[in-house]
């Protein structure tokens, strides 16, 4: 009886690791696009959907919310269809993506609720926010994408 295990020598073994080095960096690079498309997708409608829903009322407001809507679905669609890449690449990033995302357009959703269109200053400032932390959630993943 032969023994088939051979142990691979020194270089076969830093030419293994480095394969499956590169394997690992290609594969985040091939998920990470998908997720930076979304991350600027949700950021730029939640940003003026925010500033669409805390200018205006009435009518106009209910047009505003089923665009934002629409939207939003459209958004998760592609979310959706791009899953498997999405769970390849990120992890506990997009959790905390996310989250931060949502931290912020609860608090903004409670300002454009109670002001009728009249806190455009709040309005302003946290639509300002929500996009500042989607490009940079975004910008983040672009560079996990390029190594």
């Amino acid at each position: 009886m032969t023994d088939q295990t051979r142990l691979p020598t020194p270089d076969e073994a830093r030419r293994l690791l480095d394969e499956a080095d590169s394997t690992g960096r290609h594969a985040t690079a091939r998920a990470g696009w998908p997720g930076v498309a979304v991350l600027l997708s949700l950021g730029s409608v939640l940003s003026l959907g925010t500033l669409a829903l805390g200018l205006t009322t009435g009518t106009n407001y209910f047009v505003a919310m089923i665009a934002l809507l629409v939207w939003i679905a459209v958004v998760v669609a592609f979310q959706l269809a791009f899953l498997r890449s999405h769970r390849i690449g990120f992890g506990r990033r997009w959790g905390l993506y996310l989250g931060a995302i949502f931290a912020i357009y609860v608090v903004a959703m409670v300002v454009v609720g109670s002001s009728q269109g009249e806190d455009v200053v709040g309005t302003c400032a946290l639509a300002a926010a929500l996009m500042v932390i989607s490009v940079a959630a975004a910008t983040h993943e672009a560079r996990q994408a390029e190594r």
